[in-house]
C-alpha cells in the first residue's frame, strides 16, 4: 500500500475546489457591472388586479419565473427583447424622458418585473383584451410629475 504525503493532500483538495468553483463564478455574472437598484423590491407582492386576465395561458406565461439583467436599458427596449418578445405594448402617454431600467434578478416573474418597472417609473400599465377575452397588448401611460413621489418615501 502506498503512503500518502500529508502536505500534498490539502493542496489537491484546494485545487479541486478552485477548478470546480471557477466555471461557476465566471458564468453566474458576479464579475459583471451591477445595475443600480430601483426603489421597489423586485420580488415584492404584486397587486392582484395588475395586468389581470381571464386567459389562463397568458397568466401562466406572466407568472413563470425568468432571469433578467438590465443595466440602464431604455424602457422601450425591454419589450423588444427576452422575456417580453411575445408581449405587445403601446404608449398612450410617453414620459417626457424615457426611463432607464436597471435590475438583476433570478426567478422574478414577468408580472413582478412589469409591476416593479411601473412603480419605480410612475407608470400605469393596463392590459387591453380582445372581444374573446384574450389579451392583446399592454397600454402604458405616464402618470405625470405630480404623482412622481407617491409611495417613494
Amino acid at each position: 500500500m502506498r503512503k500518502m504525503n500529508h502536505t500534498t493532500f490539502p493542496s489537491i483538495i484546494a485545487r479541486i475546489i478552485i477548478l470546480t468553483a471557477f466555471p461557476f463564478l465566471c458564468s453566474c455574472g458576479i464579475f459583471q457591472e451591477k445595475p443600480t437598484p430601483g426603489l421597489v423590491e423586485p420580488n415584492a407582492t404584486v397587486p392582484e388586479d395588475f395586468l389581470f386576465s381571464w386567459h389562463k395561458p397568458f397568466n401562466e406565461w406572466m407568472d413563470s419565473p425568468v432571469r433578467v439583467y438590465y443595466n440602464q436599458v431604455p424602457l422601450e427596449k425591454i419589450f423588444e427583447n427576452s422575456p417580453f418578445i411575445r408581449l405587445s405594448y403601446q404608449f398612450n402617454e410617453k414620459p417626457a424622458e424615457m426611463p432607464l431600467v436597471s435590475m438583476d434578478s433570478l426567478g422574478i416573474t414577468r408580472r413582478q418585473l412589469l409591476w416593479s418597472i411601473a412603480h419605480d417609473n410612475n407608470l400605469q400599465m393596463i392590459l387591453k383584451t380582445l372581444p374573446n377575452g384574450h389579451p392583446s397588448e399592454v397600454i402604458i401611460r405616464d402618470r405625470g410629475d405630480n404623482n412622481k413621489n407617491q409611495g417613494k418615501s
